[in-house]
């Protein structure tokens, strides 16, 4: 995921954020949670809502590891962070 002019977020900044796929498909951030794996590593998961093709939030949200966001974009929706 591509953060401009930015070296540290807080998950506060992030929620509300409107984050792109390399498809175009746009998300809302709702929050962010870290799942501990078997090996006692660290996995952050990105909480989303989808937009509809009108704009829309569609109903539930998808959880998107991190480490798989490249060639995603972020805006903040605040210049708190």
């Amino acid at each position: 995921m591509k953060l401009s002019n930015i070296s540290t977020v807080s998950v506060d900044a992030l929620k509300g954020a409107l984050v792109t796929n390399e498809h175009g498909s746009e998300f809302k951030c709702t929050g962010l949670s870290i799942n501990i794996l078997p090996d006692k590593s660290l996995e952050p998961i990105l909480h989303l809502e989808e937009y509809d093709g009108e704009g829309e939030l569609m109903e539930g949200t998808v959880g998107i590891p991190l480490s798989s966001t490249n060639g995603w974009s972020i805006q903040l929706q605040t210049t708190n962070y």
